[in-house]
């Protein structure tokens, strides 16, 4: 494969509902078909993934998708947002509804009717929370990228025994004041936040396959066609990467379609495997129906 034509990217910025600015980056196509709209993962930023952003623009804007990439109020480890703390470590979960319409918005005001949400890592969780809360009809499509249960990925560090008496500290420190820190050495994080990311059962919690018997309500409301795409190196994988799409695939009941894809080799940023990563999205994109294997 070639390497991707460059393409022009603009930066932008945008306000929420609530008066939060987004910045970001855009790349439109001549014949606009519809949108793809990445949304980042936790304390990442608008600006990282050159590489993917490079590839994955071009690729797009050569079948008539533009790409949008914003941050998220929860961008960075601590963001300011006037006199109220945002960023990774004081983000409110349920704020990124609010931050993902307005990229939505943004999107539509550019004259794109369809708009397909990517979202990896964390930013997986939140689309697949968006779709399943908003119900907003533009959106067409869901690929969630590095799927992992961050509950799952700390019990595969810490232990279950541990993790449940961090979780408990964290709840006696919110009482107090949810912008309490939790000890450093547990990560840069406020209660409040620690608790949301893991404690079992939380509007975050939206991948539940370490649970068994977990209902998966996000998942099984969504009727989107959906991809779900994981690295077979993914560091935070507690488990083989087939066993995960498996569980993803069981709960996607009322979905359109589903597609599951372990991409060989790639970790959960999918460094140095962005040429193989921007090709799936593409392929998805334009046939989100069709089977769907790597290097097809």
């Amino acid at each position: 494969m070639t390497r991707p034509t460059r393409v022009a990217v603009s930066l932008a910025r945008l306000r929420t509902r609530d008066g939060v600015w987004l910045d970001g980056v855009v790349a439109e196509p001549r014949r606009r078909r519809a949108a793809l709209i990445w949304v980042h993962g936790l304390g990442s930023v608008f600006s990282s993934g050159q590489m993917l952003i490079q590839e994955l623009s071009s690729r797009l804007n050569a079948v008539g998708v533009g790409y949008f990439k914003f941050n998220t109020r929860g961008h960075g480890v601590v963001a300011g947002r006037g006199t109220q703390l945002a960023g990774a470590a004081f983000e409110r979960f349920g704020q990124s509804v609010a931050d993902i319409r307005a990229m939505i918005t943004f999107a539509a005001a550019c004259g794109y009717g369809k708009v397909i949400l990517a979202g990896h890592s964390t930013g997986a969780n939140k689309v697949l929370h968006y779709a399943a809360r908003a119900h907003d009809r533009r959106v067409t499509g869901l690929i969630l990228l590095g799927p992992v249960a961050d509950v799952a990925a700390a019990v595969k560090q810490v232990g279950a025994r541990e993790l449940r008496r961090r979780v408990a500290v964290a709840e006696r420190l919110v009482r107090r004041d949810p912008l309490a820190l939790v000890p450093r050495a547990w990560g840069y994080w406020s209660a409040r936040r620690y608790i949301s990311l893991y404690r079992p059962g939380e509007d975050e919690d939206v991948f539940p396959y370490y649970r068994p018997g977990a209902r998966w309500p996000a998942l099984r409301s969504v009727t989107l066609p959906i991809a779900a795409i994981i690295g077979s190196r993914d560091e935070f994988l507690d488990r083989r990467p087939e066993e995960l799409i498996d569980a993803f695939r069981w709960n996607a009941v009322q979905a359109r379609s589903f597609t599951g894809v372990v991409l060989q080799g790639a970790g959960h940023n999918f460094a140095k495997r962005e040429r193989e990563l921007a090709d799936v999205i593409v392929r998805w994109v334009r046939d989100p129906g069709a089977p769907l294997s790597v290097g097809s």
